[in-house]
């Protein structure tokens, strides 16, 4: 499949096509991503808290009416991105304390230059979890990627907020990417990430740019095309950290 990316050639990156990688479908059951992701979020809403042990996966099971294979699947997922541990013979543990908290705490204030602080930290990270995503994601993950771009793309189209729908699309991708050390260095980010969000939501050419780099990011997942997603996620934070700075050096000649 090829992609329309010429527009993005004004960003000055290599944007030569790449041959699309033959990469072994993952093979998801289904079942096993709605327990993942139920047990996902009731322990980021803190229903256990850090150090406390979960029911045991029969109790899950009979709770949420599957199997125990299933349960027992999640459980390794979550383990894999560092928010449990299993302890044979004990039981299952939740890790350590949010991290996001640690730097909201310190980085109450979204100045412009946390903003900028903020997008060159994902230009660093954020290619290469698109990368890995379209290696590792499951079917189930790439379907729910793709579902959470076209709604940023029926949201924008009808004037409204998409910010929600656009930081989850990304918190979707390092999940999928099944690298703990990267999950936790960016839930640490996340809370900024969101107030930063909001506070560039207003530029109407940047916000146009995003939906459809999001678009031919969550179709590169789909194809598993490992070197496209990563190229197309560096100038999706390319494309948004030049208009963090545009936008800046604008505000700062309305001051003089």
């Amino acid at each position: 499949m090829t992609y329309d990316i010429t527009p993005l050639a004004d960003l000055g990156l290599p944007l030569t096509s790449t041959t699309q990688q033959d990469v072994a479908v993952v093979h998801s059951n289904p079942v096993f991503q709605v327990v993942f992701e139920d047990l996902k979020q009731r322990i980021r809403r803190g229903e256990w808290l850090p150090g406390g042990r979960l029911p045991s996966i029969t109790r899950l099971a009979k709770e949420l009416s599957v199997s125990t294979a299933s349960v027992r699947e999640a459980l390794r997922s979550l383990q894999s991105i560092g928010l449990v541990k299993i302890e044979h013979g004990r039981g299952v543990f939740v890790t350590g304390s949010r991290p996001s908290t640690y730097l909201t705490d310190h980085f109450q204030d979204v100045s412009t230059g946390m903003i900028v602080a903020l997008a060159e930290t994902r230009r660093i990270l954020e290619p290469e979890l698109a990368a890995l995503a379209a290696e590792r994601g499951t079917e189930f993950e790439l379907d729910e990627i793709e579902d959470l771009a076209k709604q940023m793309d029926y949201e924008a189209r009808q004037g409204l907020d998409f910010v929600e729908p656009d930081v989850q699309f990304h918190r979707n991708i390092v999940t999928a990417a099944r690298n703990p050390i990267l999950y936790r260095m960016m839930e640490s980010v996340h809370d900024l990430l969101l107030a930063s969000r909001r506070l560039t939501a207003s530029d109407p050419g940047m916000a146009a740019r995003s939906v459809r780099y999001h678009l031919l990011i969550a179709e590169a997942l789909r194809d598993r095309n490992v070197p496209q997603a990563r190229l197309l996620m560096l100038a999706h934070m390319n494309d948004m950290l030049s208009g963090v700075l545009a936008g800046d050096a604008r505000g700062q000649a309305g001051e003089g």
